[in-house]
């Protein structure tokens, strides 16, 4: 009830100030989208289509305002986030399987559709940077919960640590991967936004966050949580100008990580050395990525459709090796891998618009300076965000992540960045 009512608190701060702003109408839908209140509430919010009513809400202040709104001039944007979700429609047309094939597509199409509009709302610096708080505290929200439940020494591998079996981030490697996602943003709110540098008690918080972050590692025991921390600290070592201090600080976060490590937990690492023979978790996917392969010399171009991994059900034994341990199962065994999943589900087309959007993300947020100013007010931001979509890639190898909202999300924020550097670019040299 309480948590509800500070829910009803928030969305209607959203509406009050979001309806002469398309970028607060944007906050407002991905807050929802986010957190989703009506499906993680147990009280009068449960069931509502809050979901529907803010990102309406959203479409109604963005033409209201459309003369605050501006189109990115990326031609390579467009191509990509419309040529996709116009390849994935026609994949879908020709699922596999129809009955189910429309349910992930319902959801991810309106994930696509939503997050094609960003970079229209988001027109100066300030107004990113809501962006980002805003994503940060919806995503920080679970991370709270399940980062003090973990503290507390509950979780567990399979177990459900936000406590909504079935919800979007309740399993286990997908939330540790996003926790790991939040800590580069998180270092960048923390250093250099306006609201910490007004608010210094947010920086205490903040690190108390990246503490919870490394909780949910231990928490759900999900070994794909440990590779995304192993990448991040790669990336981070490698930005960093200040390599030594990098190290110590480092140190003393691993320190803090292995106390609050349990058995359970290192017993569940341990799990790593198995993978090539006996560990079945691991071998299932490996079988699953050689039927992949397979499965699409049938279907090249727009493969079978969302849900196709059904297709593999009772027949994995066929694509095993060597000693390999016997993946025996009577469902279809889903891809754990965001590239596999893309491919399997929308074919060598869907997987070019998908790698292609990764790498024009790339792309984008190389750290090129174009003078002084530009250092300090867009070098972090892109640094973080790179960061994080890095993470959130390799943690998607392990993981079927491909159409979540997050790497659209950073992606569509970085194209608004893009933006707003090169109309930046344009007055200066104008005056």
């Amino acid at each position: 009830m309480i948590t509800d009512l500070f829910m009803s608190i928030i969305m209607a701060f959203f509406i009050i100030y979001g309806f002469s702003k398309p970028h607060i109408a944007l906050c407002s839908a991905v807050w929802v989208n986010i957190v989703q209140p009506q499906s993680t509430s147990f009280s009068f919010l449960q069931g509502q289509q809050l979901s529907l009513f803010f990102t309406l809400f959203f479409f109604f202040v963005f033409i209201v305002n459309i003369k605050k709104s501006r189109a990115p001039s990326s031609f390579i944007y467009h191509f990509l986030m419309i040529g996709f979700m116009i390849w994935i429609t026609v994949s879908t047309f020709n699922a596999q399987f129809q009955s189910v094939a429309w349910i992930k597509y319902d959801i991810t199409i309106k994930t696509l559709i939503f997050a094609y509009f960003i970079p229209f709302a988001l027109t100066n610096k300030r107004q990113v940077e809501s962006f980002i708080w805003v994503c940060a505290a919806a995503f920080l929200y679970f991370i709270f919960v399940g980062g003090f439940k973990s503290l507390l020494g509950g979780g567990g591998y399979g177990v459900a640590l936000i406590g909504i079996g079935g919800f979007l981030y309740s399993e286990g490697s997908t939330l540790s991967t996003l926790s790991i996602c939040m800590i580069p943003i998180i270092l960048y709110l923390r250093s250099y936004t306006n609201l910490t540098d007004k608010h210094p008690i947010l920086k205490h918080f903040l690190l108390f966050m990246i503490l919870l972050c490394l909780a949910i590692l231990v928490g759900t025991q999900a070994r794909t949580g440990l590779v995304a921390l192993a990448v991040f600290v790669v990336i981070n070592f490698f930005q960093t100008n200040k390599k030594f201090k990098y190290i110590l600080a480092s140190m003393v976060f691993l320190l803090s990580f292995l106390m609050i490590a349990t058995d359970e937990w290192y017993e569940r690492m341990n799990t790593m050395n198995e993978v090539t023979s006996s560990e079945t978790s691991a071998i299932g996917r490996l079988v699953v990525w050689r039927w992949t392969f397979d499965y699409v010399q049938n279907r090249p171009f727009f493969g079978g459709g969302f849900y196709s991994h059904n297709a593999n059900a009772g027949i994995l034994h066929l694509y095993q090796k060597g000693n390999e341990q016997a993946i025996v199962q009577k469902g279809g065994k889903a891809y754990h891998n965001i590239f596999f999943e893309v491919l399997g589900e929308t074919g060598y087309g869907g997987l070019f618009f998908f790698c292609s959007i990764i790498l024009h993300f790339l792309l984008l947020v190389r750290s090129k300076a174009i003078d002084a100013g530009e250092v300090s007010l867009y070098i972090e931001e892109k640094k973080a965000l790179r960061a994080s979509f890095i993470v959130y890639c390799c943690g998607g190898l392990f993981i079927g992540i491909a159409f979540f909202p997050w790497m659209y999300y950073l992606y569509c924020c970085v194209i608004a960045i893009a933006q707003i550097e090169k109309s930046n670019t344009r007055l200066e040299e104008i005056g």
